[in-house]
């Protein structure tokens, strides 16, 4: 059957067409949606060069909403949708990953699984070689660090550890006053872990 719609000019709705694309929109829905014919659409995305893209192996398969939280103790956290629980590659993949690490780009945010036991032991190998003690309370490892930043008004700040991997640190775990600790400043502390990852705690600055 031929379509008897007739046709229009669809160049002054390029941006539109291209966007409806790039959201995964079929022809017939922009077809209907400008009141002209699939082949229209499909002719002048053609001559136009706006092509459909297939899936990338790393596009999300679901959509699950978060919110970034401020705890009074622990710090910022994200928070999931408590539905991602029931969702296949959640169950398969993520379920168990009690900690991740964050890395943050100017137009994305990737969280990975952290690396476990095996990163845990490289860690520990290199601690060694770089001044970590056992001087803390109940024979725990302390550890030597600098600071990152600190915010003292808001109440938390990141520290530098020997690995080179940035940790948490929060006002409530400082020894003395928070405000002393100024970047790059050195300071000792042991490493904690909650549900959120891990953090320093029984913090000192140094000289």
């Amino acid at each position: 059957m031929v379509d008897s719609r007739k046709r229009i000019a669809l160049k002054p709705h390029m941006d539109r067409i291209r966007e409806w694309v790039e959201t995964g929109q079929t022809d017939d829905w922009i077809a209907d949606a400008l009141g002209t014919s699939a082949s229209s659409v499909q002719s002048f995305r053609s001559r136009n060069d706006i092509y459909r893209r297939e899936r990338g192996p790393r596009e999300p398969e679901s959509h699950f909403e978060g919110v970034l939280d401020h705890g009074e103790r622990d710090g910022w956290g994200l928070w999931l949708d408590p539905s991602i629980a029931e969702d296949p590659i959640w169950k398969e993949h993520w379920a168990e990953v009690e900690a991740v690490v964050v890395k943050v780009a100017e137009d994305s945010i990737v969280l990975e699984a952290d690396g476990g036991e095996s990163a845990s032991k490289d860690e520990s190998a290199l601690l060694a070689d770089n001044g970590a003690s056992e001087d803390g309370v109940g024979g725990a490892q302390r550890e030597r660090g600098r600071v990152k930043w600190f915010d003292a008004e808001k109440g938390y700040g990141f520290l530098i550890r020997p690995t080179g991997d940035d940790l948490f640190v929060h006002h409530s775990e400082v020894q003395g006053d928070p405000s002393d600790l100024s970047p790059n400043g050195e300071v000792e502390y042991e490493v904690g872990r909650n549900d959120r990852g891990p953090n320093a705690r029984g913090v000192q600055t140094l000289g």
